[in-house]
């Protein structure tokens, strides 16, 4: 086999996967799927941990779209990891191979930061399935036809992003854990409603020029997901502006429980839809807890010249740390070569770096 044959085939892998590893196996959850995947229940839903009855029911009926939603679970837990890469919880919580991060004891929690993995996880699904169907590799759904509209420049028209179909999977999938009307689920439910909510509401408009001969007269567009660091920057946001609930229930004979946003002057009111919310006070993380699923911060990289939250004092919580030495291999001196492939030689690069006591 050539390189320009390897590297083409890289790149189809990639496109076709959009994972890491061209093996198609999912470093985050263990899923192991080969290049080219037979998608059926014994690869996807017995190769993925800890599904619930109702989760593993649905598997067996929609398998390829289950693989679909545990790729968009691995593309949120990567975001997750990005927002929160400077901060002493970074999401590690979420990342354990051969586990699916619904089972950490972590998101058993309420926490701020747990409202965030909620619903950046359930936004993942909806966006992965969403893009699947689009592109024609689910047998159960296909792109979302658009209702044709015209304008001056341009018109909607052709096959929009199936949003709708990767909501409604995304709420029988992961809101299937939460059934019960306890006061968490609850929580639970609507933190992942947030994030399904959040993919809606930053779709982009897609188009693109054709016209007779050549000429590009007109414009035609559609409805896509957003980029997903998109997703990940606006709930990082409704992160820092999350509000803490408590219960209260309104019907004791029915159970129901309603959320209430709790003010220090005993204010009640209810949450808004939009909001992240949560009920526990977050701890420091500063410690290794076994019981939450928290590594703490000793071996973290810190910034010793940051006013940020990455500053040494604040990430290393007080305990100081050492300044090291460290080697690691790059690309370098990288040629393209037409066509179509680049050749880089490896070169190693010494840094110095601290790291939290």
């Amino acid at each position: 086999m050539t390189v320009m044959t390897s590297w083409i085939l890289l790149w189809l892998c990639l496109a076709a996967l959009m994972t890491h590893r061209c093996n198609g196996g999912n470093d985050v959850l263990g899923l192991d799927i080969p290049t080219e995947p037979n998608l059926d229940p014994n690869t996807v839903c017995k190769t993925y941990p800890d599904l619930t009855a109702k989760q593993y029911s649905l598997c067996s009926r929609y398998p390829d779209v289950t693989a679909s939603a545990i790729q968009g679970i691995q593309v949120a837990i990567h975001e997750c990891q990005r927002q929160f890469k400077t901060h002493r919880w970074n999401c590690s919580a979420l990342e354990r191979k051969n586990k699916n991060p619904h089972s950490s004891p972590f998101l058993a929690r309420g926490y701020k930061e747990t409202a965030f993995a909620y619903a950046i996880l359930a936004a993942g699904v909806v966006t992965q399935v969403a893009r699947a169907c689009s592109l024609g590799k689910l047998e159960s759904c296909g792109c979302q036809p658009v209702l044709n509209h015209a304008t001056n420049q341009w018109q909607w028209k052709g096959c929009d992003h199936n949003v709708e179909f990767g909501n409604a999977f995304g709420r029988k999938f992961l809101d299937s854990e939460d059934r019960a009307k306890d006061f968490m689920s609850k929580v639970n439910r609507h933190n992942n409603k947030v994030g399904r909510m959040t993919v809606f509401e930053n779709l982009r408009k897609m188009c693109k020029r054709h016209g007779m001969s050549g000429s590009c007269e007109m414009k035609t567009c559609w409805r896509a997901a957003p980029q997903f660091h998109v997703v990940g920057e606006v709930l990082k946001q409704k992160y820092l502006q999350a509000s803490k609930v408590q219960m209260i229930n309104t019907n004791s004979a029915s159970g129901r429980v309603r959320l209430r946003l709790v003010y220090k002057k005993k204010r009640r009111k209810r949450p808004s839809k939009s909001s992240l919310v949560f009920y526990e006070t977050s701890p420091n993380f500063c410690e290794d807890s076994s019981w939450l699923d928290s590594p703490g911060t000793r071996g973290r990289y810190c910034n010793k010249t940051s006013t940020d939250i990455d500053n040494c004092e604040t990430l290393c919580c007080g305990r100081g740390y050492n300044t090291l030495k460290v080697t690691r291999v790059e690309r370098c001196n990288c040629r393209f070569h037409w066509c179509c492939y680049v050749v880089c030689k490896k070169c190693l690069i010494s840094d110095w770096v601290t790291v939290c006591k």
